[in-house]
Order: structure tokens, then sequence, then C-alpha cells
């Protein structure tokens, strides 16, 4: 049944309702300020960032006029009931403070650590240092990151040099050689190294060196100081949250950059520079120092992880640990993400390429949470992906739970460069993007972003000009005004998503030590992002969680049922691997795919005995060689919910079951664009059903279209969400209030195209006749981006008595409101659609249908990374009236 909507569900909190990032590409004016804020609120708006972007002079950025604006936000958002949240930089990375962290403190620019490995005898040097991560922000990027728009290398220093045979058998081979050699620069990206001669040495041996130097220019700074995040919090943290003047509940902080230099010499394991302090290393450190670069011995993966370990918690500690007391002590939040390489995907590797995740605040995400108060993970275009989960995940490990999202788009899906964005973004594609977001863990969506500005005319700089700074931004967007609905739904599901307890079977362990050890190229990254998506997809709970974890996830009081290793080859020094041969031993189920972990080879026969095991726990434990076909299958045979639904097809069902006292709460999304079934199993005996509806865009609502003992079958239309409540039901006797089965119409089977006598009306032209089989970019009017109102009159149809007449549309792009009689009977998204028409029989009807369509028509016009085709707008198939008789 369909009961009343809770005033939590329908008004939902603050905290539930969608935030945007606020990008400055420009100083707004005042007026411009109170205008864009207004129109945030009223979309439903809970939350603004002000973040200044690259396009903004950097010479502007915290001057008293940009202070005075920022001041000015903040009042006005606090008046408007907007919560603010500060963004810490310009532009991102945070730490520099748009080069203010360094000004006057030429120590804290970043210090990178390079190596490089000759016979002995031979000349050795640094040469050609780049930065390939940084190179797609171009000419202006290069403005941005370094005085002088170039990087300059200097302050060289010696760390170490060891000398080596060329197979290294164990750690006894290694001549520690000192620091007592020469570094000489050789031009701005690189050196020379000199140093004595050592005649005792083989003259097979190799030598490696470790030196250091500073980038003399850059705006970056080095995160293992904590004076860099005290200096940070002192020049950009300070005058913000004075300006902010109590508005602020917060600061978010942007994936520290920690070093993503190559150059010509790199060899070894690491795939990038080392942030470095100048320090020589000493005797004790050279094994572990070594490991990174060559093979040395049966150790090299335990000192090699324990050498990245050490450095990802003194840098977590030395940059976030400083802020968040500094944030403490004030009272505030302290929040943000760190730089995920899986963003965009489900492999732990499959975003970003050209990093090595170990040297960089963007491997350890259950360390990183630990320093905040609210987790944030960002997510990148529009597939279905990991981000919501780890970040609910990680949060969950620290005594949260649920996280923020920020949403952003490249250009890399339509095969445009990243910065080019996606002015061609639909709100469908969005919304159910949110809302897959919103069922794995988010609570809520971070929108990147609104806009001060939406650019220049005919110019393609990215970066340069705002428009192409990561678009779309939503707010001049042609369906901006659809916007508030969509948020609206966001913030009543994620609600609704709130409260109770996730029902979780499944543990999927996240594989770091394997990371640090093997590195982004192993098999775990990619095995993990497998058995992720096969679990979401399947609808079956699971959290990601840490070794650090392990005594306590596998306890018996955790509730885990199966324990999933991708391809894990190292666990930590420590009791995991006992903890997994206990939750073996109670019988729990150890599945491993791709590789067991060293010490954990005879877990198969730990367990009771694979032939006494019911038939959904028959298949082997370990999955050696798996790919997605296998760990499909797997994930299908593994033990769900007592109370379960999945839908009845082949499609993935992306959903959510909670426990909320006595009852269950259950979400799930079709975004298929069909209606689906969904099916429940496992009911309580005569259980009563309820279903909120969080959506107001649309007339097809979902509907219970049959029962059984202990099932239930649902019907979701195209891109719905069901929103559960199911409790036990009345005792016998009682009558279950509104349990009645839904009086679905029939289809009569008439159907009478509207395909003839339309007009269209386009912003500033003239009503022109228009066929609705193609949209108007193919009718004369390529690069038009806004609204098109089609017009036309209708008869209503007579027919025998029951009958009624519904307007179906199939084609609208992208979206659209239907107009009667100058009233509107409701709002539509792209996919199908159908609205009962008013009126009786012979009654004269006047029909407007308002189509939005995408930004791209207007502002990919005559720019060189456009598509050939145009997105379409408007109606692409001819409306129709259907006829259907009531039961």
């Amino acid at each position: 049944m369909t009961g009343p909507q809770p005033d939590w569900f329908e008004n939902p909190a603050t905290r539930f309702r969608t935030a945007a990032f606020w990008f400055w590409h420009r100083i707004p004016t005042d007026d411009e300020i109170a205008a864009q804020l207004r129109d945030m609120r009223d979309k439903g708006i809970g939350c603004v960032m002000i973040q200044a972007r690259p396009a903004l002079d950097l010479s502007a950025y915290l001057s008293p006029a940009y202070l005075a604006a920022f001041r000015r936000a903040c009042a006005t958002a606090k008046d408007l009931g907007i919560a603010v949240t500060i963004y810490d930089e310009y532009g991102w990375m945070s730490g520099h403070g748009g080069g203010r962290t360094v000004d006057g403190a030429d120590h804290l620019r970043e210090r990178h650590m390079f190596w490089a490995t000759a016979p002995v005898g031979s000349a050795l040097a640094i040469s050609a240092i780049g930065s390939p991560f940084l190179d797609f922000l171009g000419d202006v990027g290069r403005t941005w990151i370094y005085e002088g728009a170039s990087a300059v290398w200097g302050d060289w220093r010696a760390i170490a040099a060891v000398a080596h045979p060329p197979v290294i058998r164990d750690e006894a081979d290694l001549c520690f050689l000192g620091h007592a050699f020469e570094v000489r620069p050789d031009g701005n990206d690189g050196c020379r190294i000199e140093w004595p001669a050592h005649a005792d040495l083989p003259a097979d041996w190799q030598v490696t060196v470790f030196v250091s130097a500073r980038c003399l220019t850059s705006r970056l700074v080095n995160y293992l100081l904590p004076e860099t995040a005290e200096r940070f919090a002192e020049v950009v943290y300070a005058p913000l949250l004075e300006a902010a003047a109590g508005a602020a509940d917060g600061f978010f902080f942007d994936h520290p950059y920690a070093g993503f230099h190559t150059w010509k010499e790199h060899e070894g394991a690491i795939g990038n520079s080392l942030l470095c302090d100048g320090r020589p290393a000493t005797a004790d450190e050279i094994a572990a120092l070594l490991s990174l670069v060559h093979d040395v011995g049966a150790r090299t993966g335990t000192l090699r992880a324990g050498f990245l370990r050490a450095y990802a918690e003194r840098l977590h500690e030395a940059f976030f640990g400083t802020l968040a007391r500094w944030t403490r002590e004030r009272g505030v939040g302290f929040t943000g993400h760190e730089l995920l390489t899986h963003v965009g995907g489900w492999a732990v590797h499959g975003g970003p390429r050209g990093i090595d995740p170990r040297v960089m605040p963007g491997v350890d995400h259950f360390g990183v949470d630990a320093f905040r108060t609210e987790t944030a993970v960002d997510a990148a275009d529009f597939a279905p992906q990991i981000a919501a989960k780890f970040g609910d995940s990680v949060a969950r490990a620290n005594g949260r739970r649920r996280c923020t999202i920020e949403q952003y788009a490249t250009g890399r899906e339509a095969g445009r460069p990243t910065l080019a964005g996606q002015w061609d973004l639909t709100p469908q594609r969005f919304r159910v993007q949110a809302i897959r977001h919103l069922l794995l863990g988010a609570r809520r969506i971070l929108l990147h972003a609104v806009n001060v500005t939406d650019g220049f005319d005919r110019d393609e700089r990215l970066l340069a000009n705002p428009r192409w700074d990561f678009p779309p931004a939503y707010n001049f967007l042609p369906w901006w005004d659809d916007c508030g609905p969509i948020f609206d739904e966001l913030s009543r599901l994620s609600a609704f998503l709130e409260d109770g307890e996730p029902v979780r079977s499944v543990a999927l362990l996240y594989p770091l030590e394997t990371i640090r050890a093997e590195g982004p190229a192993h098999a775990c990254g990619r095995h993990f992002g497998l058995w992720a998506e096969a679990l979401s997809q399947a609808g079956i709970g699971y959290d990601i969680i840490d070794e650090r974890q392990l005594p306590s996830a596998l306890s018996p009081d955790a509730g885990y049922e199966v324990l999933v290793l991708p391809a894990v080859s190292v666990l930590a020094e420590g009791p995991g691997a006992g903890h997994i041969r206990d939750f073996a031993r109670r019988g729990r189920q150890v599945v491993c795919s791709g590789g067991l972990p060293k010490g954990l080879e005879d877990v198969a026969s730990i367990g009771p005995p694979l032939a006494a095991m019911p038939a959904s726990r028959a298949e082997p434990y370990h999955l050696a060689g798996c790919e997605a076909a296998s760990i499909r299958a797997r994930v299908a045979a593994l033990p769900r919910s007592d109370l379960d639904m999945r839908f009845g097809d082949e499609g993935p069902t992306w959903s959510s079951i909670a426990r909320v006292g006595p009852d269950w709460r259950l979400a799930a999304l079709n975004d298929a664009d069909h209606p689906r079934r969904l099916e429940l199993t496992g009911l309580p005996p005569r259980p009563q059903i309820v279903i909120l509806h969080s959506s107001t865009i649309g007339a097809d609502r979902v509907e219970i279209a049959g029962r059984g003992d202990g099932t239930a079958s649902l019907l979701v239309p195209a891109f719905g969400v069901a929103c559960l409540v199911v409790s036990a039901g009345k005792t016998a006797g009682e009558r279950e209030a509104g349990s009645r089965p839904s009086r679905v119409p029939s289809s009569s089977g008439d159907v009478i195209d509207l395909a003839d006598g339309w007009t269209l009306e386009l912003p500033g032209l003239a009503p022109v006749p228009i066929a609705v089989d193609r949209g108007w970019e193919a009718q004369g009017f390529p690069f038009v981006s806004g609204t098109g109102r089609y017009r036309r009159s209708i008869v209503v149809p007579g027919g025998p008595e029951g009958t009624r007449w519904f307007l179906e549309l199939a084609g609208v792009e992208v979206s659209g409101e239907i107009w009667v009689d100058g009233v509107c009977l409701g709002r539509l998204l792209q996919g199908p659609a159908r609205l009962l028409l008013p009126g009786r029989s012979g009654d004269t009807l006047s029909l407007e249908i308002r189509v939005r369509n995408t930004a791209a028509n207007r502002y990919h016009e005559a720019m060189s990374f456009s598509a050939e085709d145009l997105p379409p707008s408007g109606l692409t198939s001819p409306p129709r009236l259907r006829a259907t008789r009531e039961p």
C-alpha cells in the first residue's frame, strides 16, 4: 500500500540536501551573490562551498576584495538557511593556498627524492624531471603551479648510496656507501652525481644513489613537514574562517598533491618520486630504501610495505593531523577527500593514470579518514562506480556512517579533453547516478559545480575560460529548472536510508599491504573491483574492511558470513591471519581469488569439509586466475539476506536493505528504460508493505503486482525508485488498512498518434511548424539550447464507459513539462512517460509540451573537440493518446 508521507521523509533535514561547489572564476558582485544564492536556495541546495578557480587572477585570491565578497556570501547564505563549508584552496591540491603557504617560506616548497642506478665507476645523473599528471592542465596550469610557469629544481642533497650485485640474494649483499658524495645541479631539471672511487668493489657490481631536490619555483608544498600545515592554517584557514563570521560549519580539503614526478633514469617498484625532508639516510634504513628500487631478497615486500606505511603515517599526521587539531580547537569540522585512484570505476587503480598512489595520500583511505569529522569522496563521470561504497565503509570503520560524494564530469567519456567536461549531461543520467551513490553509501551529493559565470563564446582555452573548467555548471544548463524536484527526491531517499543497521553479510578486504608491497599494477586492484562490482550489482550487502579491522570484523558478533580476499598476496604482520583462520573454523566462508596470501595456503582445509556444506557454499574457496564471469557466478552462490529483494531479470539490483527496530527499510533503483519486476522473498507472515514515493517527477508509481507466501512482486517503472517499509502484519482477524490490491487499468488497444499539426517556439524566435519524429537540431536549429514550446490542439476522443485517455511520450530530449489549457499536468525526464488527460469526450484541449535540451548545442558550436553529431533536442518521436479501461 501507499502510506502517508512522514514529515522526516517529506521535508528532510538539511544534512541530506544536495550541496554545491560555487566556482568563483572572478569575484562576484553583490547582486550576483544575492541572486545566485537565492536561486540555489529555491532549488533546494542545502550547503555551499565557495571555490576560487584558476581563471580567477591569482592576486585576487584572499585579497581584501575577495574576503569582503566571501564575507557577504557567507552572511547571505546563513540568512537564507544554506549551510557553508569552507573550501580551503585556490583551485585544488590543498595546502598551497595559491602560493601563500610558501611565500616567504621557501623551505616549505615541495622537496622530492630521486634515484638512479649504474655500474660501478659509471657516471650517474638525474635528468628530465617532469610531472605527467600536471601536463593536462596546460599553460594555465603551469602558470598556476609554478612561479614563472616552469619548474626549476635546486638545493640538491645527498641521501644515500649503496653498492650491490646485479642480482641481490639478501640484505647481506648490500654495501652502504654513506652520503659523502657530491650532487651538482645540471640545468633546471636535473643533477650530476659524483662520489669517491671505491676500488674494493667488485667490477660487476652496481651503485644506486638516492638524492633529493626542492622545486624552487613550485607553489606546491612538502606535506611531510608539520610546519607546512601550520602555515597553511595561518595564511588560508584563519582569514577564511574569520570572514565566514560564524556561518561556516567546517573546512573541506581536496586531494593534496604529494609527488607525481618522473625522470629519465627512473626505475624500480615505485612509479613516482617521493616527498622527502632532505635528511641523509642511515645504514639501518638502507635495505628498506633500496627495496623501493630493487628486489633485495625474501623480505623485499615486507621492507617495501613497511617503508611506505611509515611514510604515509608520517605524511598523514603532519598534514591532516595538524589541520584536524587546528579546526577542532576552533569548534569547526574537518572534511574533504584525498586523490582516489579508483575514481570513476571499480578497480582500485582504474582511475587517473600515471600516479603511484603509495607516494601520496591516496592509498590508505581508512587512515586518512581517521582525521576527518565527516567522510567525503569524489566520483568521476556517470558510470556505476565504487566511490560511495568506499566512503561509507571507511566512515563506519572510524565510527561514523555514510559520506558526501563530490560528483564531477570529465570529457573522457565522450572522447573530449578532460577539462572540456560534459555540457551534454542529461538530468536523467545525473539523477540515476546520484541515486546509485545514495544506495551505495552516500548521504548527500556535492555538485561540481554552480558557476558565477558561464565564460566566453568561441573560446576553447581549457581552464582559462570558465566554460571549460570541468563543466557542466549546473545553473547554466537549460534543465536547471528541473533540478529542484530532482534534489528533493535525492534528499528524501537519503533520509529514508539514514536510520537502521544495513544488512551486510560480506566483508571485502581492501588489500592495502599487497598494494604497498606489489604496486598498483598488481592483480589485487582489478580483482577487488570485480568483486565490488559483482556484489553491488547483485544487491548483496557488503562492507569494505581494512586489515586493521580484521580482529573486530571477523569476531563472532560482527555478523559477516563471508570474507573475500581479492588476489591478496601479503598481509600485514600481526594477528590478521590468525583471525582469518578462526573465522573459517567457525564455518564461515573465506573466498580467495587470484592467489592465496602467504601464511593462509591451508585456509581451504580449516573449515568444514566442502562436501558437508550447504549447496550455496559448495564452491571452492580459491578461485585461481578468476575473471569477471567466475566472480559473478561465485557471488550468485553467496548467502543472501533473510529478507531479500532482487530484480527478476539479468539487470543490476542497486539496492539497500536495513533493519530499523522491528521493521525493514528496502530501497532499490530500476536504472533501465523500461519497467522491471522487483521480487521480495523472506517476508514475515502477513507482511505490511508501505510504499513511500520519493519523486514528484512523472506519473508512474511503484505498484504491488502480486503476493505469495513470504513473497511479493512489485512493478518498478523505468528509472523508478522503490522505497519500502516492511513490517509484521496484523494478527489473525485484524484488517490490514489499505491492503487491497492495486486496481491496474487495462489497455484497450486504442492508440492515436499525434504526429502532425505541431508548432515549435524557441527562445527569441517566432513559432514555426515542426516535425516531432526528430529533434529540432535536425530541423534547422542546431545550436539552440533552452526551452522549446511544442503546441497543438487535440479533441478528447470518445470511447466506452470507463475509458480514460493518457498522453504517452517516448522521446523527450531531455526534460519537459506537460501543460493543458494553461495548467501544468506534470514534469518528466528522458525516458517513457504517461500522464492522464483531463476533460471529457469531445472537449478541445490546448496542449503544450515544454522541452529543455542540454547546453552542448550552444556551447559546443565551433569547438574543435565537439562531436560531429549534436545531441538530440526536443521531441524525437510523436506523442500518442492511449485508451485504458477501469477494471
